[in-house]
């Protein structure tokens, strides 16, 4: 069974590192990136992603580079802790939470959402219901709290919620939308 992988895209929706910082690291090679596909579309691995969410999770007094925090993970990503110096410990347990929370989250997208293209054009949408995924991340951005969608939506439970708006965050729509924005101007 092939490791998982994951986009630039993926990893800064993840972790909540700019996206921009992930895609310069890959670019100065600082963390090991793979082509996959006839796209050639960069993937990253799993200790990858939890190097950037460990720089994310250290305060801004700990400067640390990516290839820094990808090389003490690789030698043992399960590792509790990370010992900089004499005088810096890092619980990674800790400061990681929140991220493998996320991912695990992340990776039961595939079972939560769903493209058909005889459902709303083949828009994600969670299973077994026509609510676009899209639609979730934009009323949670809009300031809607969780209690109110579900209030809208009783069959959703909050981990559903959260899968599908993490799920909108980390595949953007792309292109140009179809059909008119606005009505013709006479």
């Amino acid at each position: 069974m092939p490791l998982p992988s994951y986009s630039p895209q993926e990893t800064a929706a993840i972790t909540g590192a700019p996206l921009a910082a992930i895609q310069r690291a890959i670019t100065r090679q600082a963390i090991p990136a793979r082509a996959l596909g006839k796209t050639g579309r960069r993937q990253l691995n799993e200790t990858a992603l939890l190097a950037f969410a460990l720089l994310e999770a250290l305060p801004a007094e700990v400067r640390l580079s990516p290839a820094t925090v990808y090389n003490l993970l690789r030698e043992d990503p399960q590792r509790r802790d990370v010992v900089l110096g004499e005088v810096v410990r890092i619980d990674t347990a800790k400061a990681l939470e929140g991220t493998r929370r996320r991912l695990a989250l992340y990776d039961r997208a595939a079972d939560v959402i769903v493209k058909d293209p005889a459902i709303l054009g083949g828009a994600p949408v969670i299973k077994g219901t026509r609510i676009t995924a899209q639609s979730i991340l934009g009323r949670l951005e809009a300031g809607d709290d969780v209690d109110s969608i579900l209030e809208d939506y009783p069959a959703l439970d909050r981990d559903t919620l959260e899968v599908a708006a993490l799920y909108a965050k980390a595949n953007p729509l792309r292109g140009r939308p179809s059909g008119k924005l606005w009505p013709r101007a006479s």
